[in-house]
Protein backbone atom coordinates (compact mmCIF):
# COMPACT_ATOMS: atom_id res chain seq x y z
CA UNK A 1 0.00 0.00 0.00
CA UNK A 2 2.75 2.44 0.07
CA UNK A 3 3.47 2.79 -3.47
CA UNK A 4 -0.22 3.58 -3.68
CA UNK A 5 -0.10 6.32 -0.78
CA UNK A 6 3.15 7.63 -2.23
CA UNK A 7 2.48 7.95 -6.62
CA UNK A 8 2.11 10.76 -7.92
CA UNK A 9 -1.88 11.70 -9.10
CA UNK A 10 -2.12 12.16 -13.00
CA UNK A 11 -5.84 12.42 -13.32
CA UNK A 12 -8.73 13.50 -11.65
CA UNK A 13 -12.18 13.04 -12.84
CA UNK A 14 -13.89 14.76 -10.13
CA UNK A 15 -13.51 18.75 -10.53
CA UNK A 16 -12.17 20.66 -8.02
CA UNK A 17 -14.25 20.38 -4.15
CA UNK A 18 -13.25 22.25 -1.33
CA UNK A 19 -10.52 21.24 1.30
CA UNK A 20 -10.55 18.25 3.22
CA UNK A 21 -14.62 17.47 4.88
CA UNK A 22 -14.29 14.94 7.28
CA UNK A 23 -18.17 14.40 6.56
CA UNK A 24 -17.61 12.86 3.36
CA UNK A 25 -17.79 9.45 4.54
CA UNK A 26 -20.19 6.68 2.68
CA UNK A 27 -20.65 3.18 1.60
CA UNK A 28 -18.75 2.97 -1.55
CA UNK A 29 -18.19 0.20 -4.27
CA UNK A 30 -14.25 1.25 -4.63
CA UNK A 31 -12.50 -0.50 -8.12
CA UNK A 32 -8.90 -0.73 -8.13
CA UNK A 33 -7.07 -1.45 -11.24
CA UNK A 34 -3.24 -1.40 -12.07
CA UNK A 35 -1.51 -1.87 -14.97
CA UNK A 36 1.13 -4.82 -15.06
CA UNK A 37 4.58 -4.45 -15.78
CA UNK A 38 4.53 -0.34 -15.82
CA UNK A 39 7.32 0.11 -14.82
CA UNK A 40 9.55 -2.08 -16.89
CA UNK A 41 7.40 -0.12 -20.02
CA UNK A 42 8.26 3.30 -18.89
CA UNK A 43 12.07 2.10 -18.36
CA UNK A 44 11.86 0.67 -22.28
CA UNK A 45 9.87 3.18 -23.96
CA UNK A 46 8.39 5.77 -22.05
CA UNK A 47 7.24 8.27 -25.04
CA UNK A 48 5.15 5.42 -26.28
CA UNK A 49 3.81 4.52 -23.07
CA UNK A 50 3.26 8.37 -22.39
CA UNK A 51 1.10 7.79 -25.24
CA UNK A 52 -0.98 5.34 -24.53
CA UNK A 53 -1.55 6.13 -20.99
CA UNK A 54 -3.42 9.45 -22.19
CA UNK A 55 -4.99 7.63 -24.45
CA UNK A 56 -6.64 5.31 -21.21
CA UNK A 57 -6.87 8.54 -19.37
CA UNK A 58 -9.04 10.36 -22.23
CA UNK A 59 -11.51 7.42 -22.40
CA UNK A 60 -11.68 6.81 -18.76
CA UNK A 61 -12.87 10.62 -18.34
CA UNK A 62 -15.56 9.89 -21.04
CA UNK A 63 -16.77 6.52 -19.42
CA UNK A 64 -16.45 7.86 -15.96
CA UNK A 65 -18.78 11.11 -15.36
CA UNK A 66 -19.27 12.67 -12.41
CA UNK A 67 -22.52 13.85 -13.34
CA UNK A 68 -23.70 10.05 -13.00
CA UNK A 69 -22.17 9.94 -9.66
CA UNK A 70 -18.58 8.21 -10.16
CA UNK A 71 -15.21 9.40 -9.87
CA UNK A 72 -12.17 8.53 -10.27
CA UNK A 73 -7.89 8.68 -10.16
CA UNK A 74 -5.10 7.50 -12.04
CA UNK A 75 -1.39 7.88 -10.62
CA UNK A 76 1.30 6.38 -11.80
CA UNK A 77 0.15 2.70 -13.01
CA UNK A 78 -3.15 2.50 -10.61
CA UNK A 79 -6.77 3.58 -11.07
CA UNK A 80 -9.49 4.00 -8.72
CA UNK A 81 -13.16 4.46 -9.57
CA UNK A 82 -15.63 4.58 -6.58
CA UNK A 83 -19.25 5.47 -6.73
CA UNK A 84 -22.05 5.30 -3.97
CA UNK A 85 -23.44 2.03 -2.83
CA UNK A 86 -27.05 3.67 -2.46
CA UNK A 87 -27.10 4.52 -6.23
CA UNK A 88 -29.76 2.94 -8.04
CA UNK A 89 -28.41 0.23 -10.58
CA UNK A 90 -24.97 1.26 -9.35
CA UNK A 91 -23.16 -2.35 -9.41
CA UNK A 92 -24.21 -3.21 -12.79
CA UNK A 93 -23.31 0.22 -14.13
CA UNK A 94 -20.08 0.09 -12.39
CA UNK A 95 -19.25 -3.10 -13.81
CA UNK A 96 -20.00 -2.07 -17.46
CA UNK A 97 -17.63 0.64 -17.05
CA UNK A 98 -15.28 -1.08 -15.35
CA UNK A 99 -14.88 -3.87 -18.02
CA UNK A 100 -14.57 -1.54 -21.03
CA UNK A 101 -11.77 0.41 -19.10
CA UNK A 102 -10.12 -3.05 -18.75
CA UNK A 103 -10.75 -4.10 -22.58
CA UNK A 104 -9.24 -0.33 -23.71
CA UNK A 105 -6.54 -0.77 -21.41
CA UNK A 106 -5.65 -4.29 -23.21
CA UNK A 107 -6.17 -3.56 -26.72
CA UNK A 108 -3.58 -1.04 -26.30
CA UNK A 109 -1.27 -3.34 -24.89
CA UNK A 110 -1.12 -2.36 -21.23
CA UNK A 111 -2.43 -5.89 -19.92
CA UNK A 112 -4.20 -4.77 -16.33
CA UNK A 113 -5.47 -6.44 -13.17
CA UNK A 114 -8.02 -5.75 -10.29
CA UNK A 115 -10.78 -6.05 -7.63
CA UNK A 116 -14.08 -4.76 -6.84
CA UNK A 117 -15.02 -4.44 -3.37
CA UNK A 118 -17.42 -2.24 -1.50
CA UNK A 119 -17.49 -0.89 2.51
CA UNK A 120 -17.53 2.70 4.23
CA UNK A 121 -14.29 4.97 2.71
CA UNK A 122 -14.05 8.34 3.15
CA UNK A 123 -13.24 10.56 -0.03
CA UNK A 124 -12.40 14.27 -0.53
CA UNK A 125 -11.02 15.23 -3.66
CA UNK A 126 -9.58 18.47 -4.52
CA UNK A 127 -5.81 19.61 -5.27
CA UNK A 128 -5.09 17.48 -2.92
CA UNK A 129 -7.12 13.97 -2.74
CA UNK A 130 -7.54 12.44 0.38
CA UNK A 131 -9.25 9.24 0.67
CA UNK A 132 -9.38 5.54 3.16
CA UNK A 133 -11.48 2.74 4.10
CA UNK A 134 -11.47 -0.78 4.32
CA UNK A 135 -12.99 -0.99 0.40
CA UNK A 136 -10.18 0.35 -0.90
CA UNK A 137 -7.88 -1.78 1.09
CA UNK A 138 -10.07 -4.75 0.65
CA UNK A 139 -9.55 -4.24 -3.40
CA UNK A 140 -5.93 -3.53 -3.47
CA UNK A 141 -5.12 -6.76 -1.45
CA UNK A 142 -7.22 -8.82 -3.78
CA UNK A 143 -5.61 -7.53 -6.60
CA UNK A 144 -2.26 -8.01 -5.56
CA UNK A 145 -3.19 -11.40 -5.31
CA UNK A 146 -4.30 -12.39 -8.72
CA UNK A 147 -2.95 -13.89 -11.38
CA UNK A 148 -4.69 -13.17 -14.57
CA UNK A 149 -5.73 -9.81 -16.56
CA UNK A 150 -8.76 -9.16 -15.17
CA UNK A 151 -10.83 -8.16 -12.61
CA UNK A 152 -12.33 -10.49 -9.27
CA UNK A 153 -14.56 -9.37 -7.02
CA UNK A 154 -14.11 -9.41 -3.26
CA UNK A 155 -16.55 -11.41 -0.65
CA UNK A 156 -18.07 -7.66 0.10
CA UNK A 157 -19.99 -7.85 -3.19
CA UNK A 158 -20.66 -11.43 -3.85
CA UNK A 159 -24.44 -10.81 -2.45
CA UNK A 160 -24.91 -8.15 -5.12
CA UNK A 161 -22.65 -10.52 -7.86
CA UNK A 162 -25.13 -13.36 -6.98
CA UNK A 163 -28.24 -11.27 -8.24
CA UNK A 164 -26.20 -9.99 -11.33
CA UNK A 165 -25.61 -13.29 -12.13
CA UNK A 166 -29.24 -13.62 -12.83
CA UNK A 167 -29.99 -10.93 -14.97
CA UNK A 168 -26.94 -10.38 -16.89
CA UNK A 169 -23.44 -12.17 -18.22
CA UNK A 170 -21.13 -9.36 -17.05
CA UNK A 171 -20.03 -11.66 -13.89
CA UNK A 172 -19.07 -15.50 -13.77
CA UNK A 173 -18.27 -18.12 -10.74
CA UNK A 174 -14.85 -19.18 -11.56
CA UNK A 175 -11.59 -20.56 -9.60
CA UNK A 176 -9.39 -18.03 -10.28
CA UNK A 177 -5.41 -18.21 -9.87
CA UNK A 178 -3.92 -16.78 -7.07
CA UNK A 179 -0.67 -16.17 -5.86
CA UNK A 180 -1.50 -18.53 -2.39
CA UNK A 181 -3.02 -20.97 -4.69
CA UNK A 182 -6.45 -20.60 -7.15
CA UNK A 183 -9.59 -20.34 -5.50
CA UNK A 184 -13.75 -19.52 -6.59
CA UNK A 185 -14.51 -16.12 -6.96
CA UNK A 186 -17.11 -13.75 -8.93
CA UNK A 187 -15.10 -12.48 -11.92
CA UNK A 188 -16.20 -9.73 -14.76
CA UNK A 189 -16.54 -11.15 -18.29
CA UNK A 190 -14.72 -7.94 -19.59
CA UNK A 191 -13.86 -10.00 -22.78
CA UNK A 192 -17.34 -11.61 -23.64
CA UNK A 193 -18.84 -8.71 -26.18
CA UNK A 194 -15.75 -8.76 -28.57
CA UNK A 195 -14.38 -11.95 -27.66
CA UNK A 196 -12.12 -12.27 -30.91
CA UNK A 197 -10.22 -8.93 -30.98
CA UNK A 198 -10.00 -9.29 -27.13
CA UNK A 199 -8.19 -12.76 -27.52
CA UNK A 200 -6.38 -11.30 -30.59
CA UNK A 201 -4.83 -8.74 -28.28
CA UNK A 202 -4.60 -10.86 -25.42
CA UNK A 203 -2.01 -13.30 -27.89
CA UNK A 204 -0.49 -9.81 -28.98
CA UNK A 205 0.81 -9.03 -25.76
CA UNK A 206 1.52 -12.93 -25.64
CA UNK A 207 4.34 -12.37 -28.16
CA UNK A 208 5.92 -9.84 -25.94
CA UNK A 209 6.54 -11.24 -23.08
CA UNK A 210 8.12 -14.15 -21.12
CA UNK A 211 7.91 -15.88 -17.91
CA UNK A 212 5.44 -14.84 -15.17
CA UNK A 213 3.66 -11.75 -17.58
CA UNK A 214 2.94 -14.89 -19.91
CA UNK A 215 1.78 -17.24 -17.25
CA UNK A 216 -0.69 -14.21 -16.52
CA UNK A 217 -2.07 -14.08 -20.34
CA UNK A 218 -2.14 -18.35 -20.23
CA UNK A 219 -4.31 -18.01 -17.22
CA UNK A 220 -6.39 -15.21 -18.57
CA UNK A 221 -7.16 -17.36 -21.95
CA UNK A 222 -8.17 -20.35 -19.37
CA UNK A 223 -10.83 -18.15 -18.21
CA UNK A 224 -12.06 -17.04 -21.56
CA UNK A 225 -12.01 -20.79 -22.53
CA UNK A 226 -14.19 -22.10 -18.92
CA UNK A 227 -16.41 -18.91 -19.60
CA UNK A 228 -17.34 -20.26 -23.63
CA UNK A 229 -18.14 -22.90 -21.79
CA UNK A 230 -21.11 -21.36 -19.13
CA UNK A 231 -22.81 -20.40 -22.43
Amino acid sequence: MEELEKSKEISSGSGLIPQFNPQIKEDRLVAFLDIMGFKDMVARNFSTIEGKLSDLATFISQKIREDEGYQYLIFSDSIIIYVSANKENAFHSLLEKVGGIVEKSISLGLPIKGAIAKGECTVCMGIKPFFFGQPIIDAYTLEESVVLYGVVLHNTVEELAEKELVKSKLVFDYKVPLKGGASKHYILSWFAVNMADNVENLNTIRKTVSDSPRRYIDNTMDSIDFYKTLK
